[in-house]
C-alpha cells in the first residue's frame, strides 16, 4: 500500500450547524477509531484530501499529522458523499499499527491479449476485487494478471492467482477471474413451412389466392385469373332490402 501524509486539525464533535461553517470553510469532519482508542473527532482540509483519492486510489495508509508533531497512522474506512454536489462531507479512519496483519480489497487487472480472443472467443472479466490480509506495508495497491495465454472455453481461478508468501488470499479459490468464453449467438425465428400460410400476410402482387378462398373484399382478381362464375340463367335473384 502506498503511504502518504495529510494535515489535520482536532475538533470538537458539535451538531449539524457547527458542521456545516467547518465544511463552508474547506475541512471534511472526520472521526478516527481503532481497538482499545477513544473515537477522536478531527478535520482534513478538503483540496488535501481530494489529492490523496486521486493519486492513491481506494486503499492507502494515511498518516494524520497534528500540530506539534503528533501523528496517527490510519486508512480511510469509509467516506460519505453529497449526491448532488458530489463533494465529500464526513470520512472514517481506522487506526492501525503497521505490525500487525490488515484486512484490504485490491483491484485486479488483466494485462496482455488472450490467444482466444483470436478463435473468435470473448474475455469475462468476472472478478474485480481481491479480498487479502498482510502486513499493511506489504499489501499491494492492485493484482495484474497475465491473459496472454487464456485460450478459449479456459479460465483463470483465484486460486492460480501469485501474490507471494506475505499475502494471505481470502477471496474463494474456486471464484473465476477471467475467462475466454464463446460469443453469444442469438437464434433467428424459425421459417413457416411451405405452403403454410401465415395470419395476416397479403399474397404477392399477380398470384391467385390459395384454392378455395376468395381474394380480399375490394380487391381485383389477379392477373390472368378468371372472375368469379354469373349465376345460372333462370336462378332466383335475392331480394334487397329497402
Amino acid at each position: 500500500m502506498q503511504r502518504v501524509a495529510i494535515e489535520a486539525v482536532a475538533r470538537e464533535s458539535g451538531k449539524h450547524g457547527k458542521l456545516s461553517a467547518l465544511r463552508r470553510q474547506g475541512f471534511i469532519p472526520a472521526v478516527v477509531y481503532g481497538r482499545g482508542m477513544t473515537p477522536q473527532s478531527v478535520a482534513v482540509a478538503v483540496r488535501a484530501f481530494e489529492r490523496i483519492r486521486r493519486t492513491t486510489g481506494e486503499s492507502a495508509i494515511v498518516d494524520l499529522q497534528f500540530e506539534g508533531g503528533k501523528a496517527m497512522t490510519t486508512v480511510v474506512h469509509e467516506y460519505q458523499m453529497n449526491p448532488i454536489r458530489d463533494t465529500y462531507t464526513h470520512v472514517d479512519f481506522l487506526s492501525i499499527s503497521l505490525d500487525e496483519p490488515l484486512t484490504s480489497r485490491i483491484p485486479v487487472r488483466p494485462i496482455g491479449t488472450a490467444i482466444g480472443l483470436k478463435e473468435g472467443g470473448v474475455l469475462e472479466h468476472s472478478l474485480y476485487e481481491l479480498e487479502v490480509e498482510a502486513l499493511p506495508l506489504d499489501i499491494p495497491d492492485y493484482l495484474e494478471v497475465d491473459v496472454s495465454d487464456l485460450g478459449l472455453k479456459h479460465s483463470i481461478h483465484v486460486a492460480d492467482l501469485k501474490l507471494g508468501d506475505k499475502v494471505k488470499v481470502l477471496t474463494n479459490a474456486t471464484a473465476t477471474v477471467f475467462s475466454v468464453v464463446a460469443p453469444a449467438i442469438e437464434e433467428a425465428p424459425p421459417a413457416p413451412e411451405e405452403g403454410v400460410a401465415v395470419e395476416g400476410a397479403v399474397p404477392p402482387v399477380g398470384t391467385a389466392p390459395a384454392a378455395g378462398t376468395a381474394p380480399a373484399a375490394g380487391t381485383a382478381p389477379a392477373a390472368g385469373t378468371a372472375p368469379a362464375a354469373a349465376p345460372a340463367e333462370g336462378a332466383a335473384k335475392t331480394p334487397s332490402k329497402k
